[in-house]
């Protein structure tokens, strides 16, 4: 008997089950599983997967209703791997047992298991990772206890979002050059020192990338809270090379920005991306010391001022205004016995409140006084009162133009250090373009800090939030690759641009608008007897079809026909 013809969005679910089957993430994930769960229909890496789905499919996701998020699509598609699967097998009480398995099986390791399998599929370049941390923040108690194990403390802690009120996990995120690709990642306390964590890794990288010859290095590259005295010992230790910004915290990182600036030997780099506004760089090469080990150090001056830098600078001179200001208007009600002493207490104000961004222009003032009578009542008309002189100083308060622009020139500057000492290899440009390219990381923290995401799970064992948190991670690398993939194929002068959003042509597409060329596709599917079909109702655009064959796919991946093996 004919029964109806059902349609489903098609949408670009197919290309992320496509790339899951590629990697095989479903079976790397039941490799890593100690004791797989016969009873269930779901295995626990083809579960992931429809979590993975989920997250990547409906920023409003709850996990109670994983299985309406699945009603309206053909799920023969998403999970090629596995196409028996209905949304009536897909509920909260399953998802809770996949995510107690992972996390008793190391989510940590589940993750690298993917990760590494990505790499050798995809043949990324790992030689160099950016690595940076954010912070996640939930709404509830989350109250910690020992019985939580190994399970990361969701605790206050420096609060990246600005939620100092909420408490948090903080995630660390290690991208590749090479498309931005997360392959390290860690879910951990939420009070956990960027530092600290930076240290954690410098001595696990080899391990975590793989790479144990001394003479294959990684290059690290992270932003301040890497450096370290520990972990510039760490890195020596472990031979790990590396890229970050020397914080202010060392005296040196001013004193080589001052030297920079009076020498006024700059490198002229120009921009180095296309933007209009972008901003232009000059760059001053030297070698300094720290605990009397010899780093380079590149201090970059930017077109671009630090904002914030400024708007502290102009704090302070307004500060300092103020306070001198009051000094003066004091100072100028006290006498003083002769002109040398009033004199030597403007050298003594100038030393002991270190006025830096002003000057003041001195007065002295000599004023004929009566003197005070030694004696009670109103003196004699025949008396004579004698007279003494005062010396009074004034100040005219101006600011110090000359130096204030010179701090103002300051803000543009900061200074990298790096353990690459070959300047013919690795040249002052490449190592800025090697730190700017830190973005690529902070990308990913787009996923972990969505509001709707990890957090409207409704989880409340620590545990079970963790392991969700390595989820996500896995989610951000299918999510990357995808874009990775398109963008490295539109590199070639002769491959046609897409058309992206508001159908402007690109050759550089987010997935983002990846997933909104193929969000209208269509699918319809029919069972007819024994036999169950899904096709395309329609064809493709010339857009999508160039989407798919950028992809690596084609209009295959909507289509789908087998005997039917549901009751």
């Amino acid at each position: 008997m004919k029964q109806n013809i059902l349609p489903y969005r098609g949408s670009y679910y197919p290309v992320l089950g496509q790339l899951l089957h590629e990697i095989n993430v479903a079976e790397e994930i039941n490799k890593v599983i100690d004791v797989q769960d016969t009873q269930a229909n779901i295995d626990v890496g083809t579960f992931t997967c429809l979590m993975i789905l989920n997250i990547l499919g409906d920023v409003n996701i709850r996990l109670y209703r994983m299985g309406e998020f699945f009603e309206d699509k053909a799920l023969p598609l998403m999970i090629p791997w596995k196409p028996d699967i209905t949304p009536e097998e897909i509920t909260d009480d399953r998802a809770a047992r996949v995510l107690d398995a992972l996390w008793a099986a190391d989510p940590q390791k589940i993750f690298s298991a993917v990760t590494h399998a990505a790499i050798r599929v995809h043949n990324i370049d790992i030689s160099v990772i950016h690595g940076d941390t954010t912070s996640k923040s939930f709404i509830g108690a989350f109250e910690n206890s020992e019985e939580n194990g190994l399970a990361p403390w969701i605790t206050h802690g420096y609060n990246k979002e600005h939620r100092p009120d909420l408490k948090q996990l903080v995630f660390g995120v290690g991208s590749t050059a090479d498309g931005g690709v997360p392959i390290l990642g860690e879910v951990t306390d939420g009070n956990e020192s960027d530092k600290t964590l930076n240290g954690r890794w410098v001595t696990q990288l080899r391990i975590l990338l793989g790479k144990n010859d001394v003479e294959e290095f990684p290059l690290y590259i992270a932003d301040s809270a890497l450096i370290t005295t520990g972990n510039l010992t760490l890195m020596k230790k472990y031979h790990v090379d590396f890229i970050s910004r020397l914080p202010g915290t060392f005296a040196l990182e001013e004193q080589l920005k001052r030297t920079a600036f009076q020498q006024n030997t700059w490198v002229s780099l120009g921009k180095l991306s296309e933007g209009k506004t972008a901003a232009v760089y000059h760059v001053c090469d030297m070698t300094d010391e720290i605990n009397n080990k010899t780093y380079r150090f590149v201090v970059v001056k930017s077109s671009e001022k630090d904002q914030r830098k400024l708007k502290a600078l102009g704090a302070m001179v307004q500060r300092e205004h103020h306070q001198v200001t009051k000094l003066l208007q004091t100072l100028s009600k006290r006498p003083f016995a002769c002109r040398r002493d009033a004199e030597i207490e403007t050298e003594k104000l100038r030393i002991k409140h270190r006025i830096l961004y002003h000057q003041i222009n001195w007065m002295i003032t000599e004023i004929q006084e009566k003197m005070k009578r030694n004696r009670r009542g109103r003196p004699k008309k025949t008396e004579t009162i004698p007279t003494q002189t005062r010396y009074y100083l004034s100040g005219e308060l101006r600011r110090d133009d000359t130096l204030y622009e010179q701090e103002r020139e300051l803000c543009s500057l900061f200074v990298l250090i790096t353990s690459l000492k070959d300047t013919t290899k690795h040249s002052a440009q490449t190592i800025l373009e090697r730190y700017k390219g830190q973005g690529m990381v902070e990308r990913i923290f787009k996923f972990i800090k969505n509001p709707s995401w990890i957090g409207s799970f409704c989880l409340k064992k620590p545990e079970r939030l963790t392991a969700l948190g390595y989820v996500l991670l896995i989610a951000a690398m299918i999510y990357t690759l995808w874009e990775r993939r398109v963008r490295n194929k539109l590199t070639n002068k002769d491959t046609k641009p897409i058309e992206g959003l508001n159908k402007k042509k690109t050759t550089k597409p987010t997935t983002f608008a990846l997933q909104n060329a193929l969000t209208s596709v269509m699918v319809l599917s029919q069972i007819q007897g024994d036999e169950w079909r899904i096709w395309l109702p329609k064809p493709l655009t010339t857009n999508q079809k160039h989407v798919l064959e950028l992809s690596g796919f084609n209009e295959d991946i909507y289509i789908w026909k087998r005997k039917n093996t549901f009751t």
